[in-house]
């Protein structure tokens, strides 16, 4: 007989891929189910395991011992109780804390060892897996200031935040509307900066900053939804922080294990990510998640191919730290990712909507 229902996001750990799920509770454990699934997932109480602490963090995520690599993202504290009643090693220290420091301890002669075989992107990306989301969010915090001042420095602007309440609450509602499709367990956060700069760049942890030059720029909502898919993207398959891994080595592995947010390891990190450019693997992989959260919302997906085609062609007067959108792949292989597909979907804004984005500096 089952207790209780609920809902929440999924991630099998084989791909970036997360869908929507309910979740049905019942005397043996959780049954995991909805689109994208080919089946009922079943989770039994006794291999449950947690991921965050869950009585003090909303969304939370929690794990089992015969998925090593899933994650099942909830963000109802109602199902504390059952939990408390059926799962009662949940509350104990979370199964990331208490291996975080084995892990990130392994990590460090993994990178080391990566780099005299294989170089560090492999062991990067497996050490930034490991790094908590708060973390992430609180290093992008001590350094978003500065990133911002530096980007906006550019184009010899002040680093305004835009605050007109029309423009804000369109687009709120876009990005609530593709992080809940999506079922990311970021909390994304996005600004408009009042500067001439056409560009979008996203931090670890889910703070996403666009420009009023990419708002005009751009050819209507759904080439400004794609944007954001796309920077959302980035944050959610983690390739900043595996960035910084990667440029910090084994320092970052020790600053993690140690808890050390000291101002070197900030500065450094805040530094790759400005001048780091997103290798072609990382631009595909963050293009098909976007196309793929697109479709998720229901939202038109053309305005990926049409943004970056055109932005290509403008890429040659690009500062060198911001071709990061345009240099890889090129325009003809992002065109190619949208072939065949059927663009079913709704404009991410109404007419009034995005009228209001546009004028979000004034």
């Amino acid at each position: 007989m089952a207790l209780s229902d609920y809902h929440g996001s999924f991630n099998d750990g084989s791909s970036p891929n997360r869908h929507d799920v309910s979740v049905r509770i019942d005397l043996s454990g959780l049954e995991i189910s909805g689109r994208g699934l080919a089946q009922p997932v079943v989770w039994p109480f006794e291999e449950l395991e947690a991921v965050d602490d869950i009585a003090k963090q909303v969304p939370f995520r929690i794990g089992c011992r015969s998925w090593p690599d899933a994650r099942l993202t909830l963000n109802d504290q109602r199902l504390l109780a059952d939990f408390r009643v059926h799962a009662p090693q949940l509350f104990g220290p979370p199964v990331s804390k208490r291996l975080r420091n084995v892990v990130l301890s392994i990590a460090g002669a993994s990178l080391l060892g990566a780099s005299i075989w294989f170089g560090l992107p492999l062991a990067s990306r497996w050490v930034a897996s490991s790094v908590p989301i708060a973390w992430e969010v609180a290093l992008a915090d001590q350094f978003a200031d500065e990133l911002v001042e530096e980007f906006a420095g550019m184009t010899n602007d002040e680093p305004r935040v835009c605050d007109n309440p029309d423009g804000l609450k369109a687009l709120d509602s876009l990005i609530a509307e593709l992080a809940n499709a999506g079922g990311s367990p970021y909390d994304f956060n996005v600004q408009v900066i009042d500067g001439g700069l056409n560009n979008a760049f996203a931090l670890p942890g889910g703070r996403v900053f666009i420009f009023r030059g990419l708002l005009e720029f751009v050819e209507g909502p759904d080439e400004l939804a794609a944007v954001l898919a796309h920077e959302m993207a980035h944050v959610t398959l983690q390739h900043g922080t595996t960035a910084v891994v990667q440029g910090l080595g084994i320092s970052f592995v020790f600053s993690v294990l140690l808890g050390d947010m000291g101002g070197g390891i900030v500065a450094a990190a805040g530094e790759i990510l400005l001048r780091m450019s997103y290798s072609r693997e990382a631009e595909t992989a963050a293009d098909r998640s976007a196309i793929e959260l697109l479709q998720e919302a229901d939202l038109k997906f053309g305005g990926l191919s049409s943004f970056f085609e055109r932005l290509a062609k403008e890429g040659e007067d690009l500062p060198a730290a911001l071709q990061m959108l345009s240099t890889h792949p090129s325009s003809e292989e992002r065109a190619r990712l949208t072939q065949g597909l059927k663009d079913n979907g709704r404009t991410a804004l109404s007419e009034a909507e995005w009228r209001a984005v546009r004028d979000i500096c004034k």
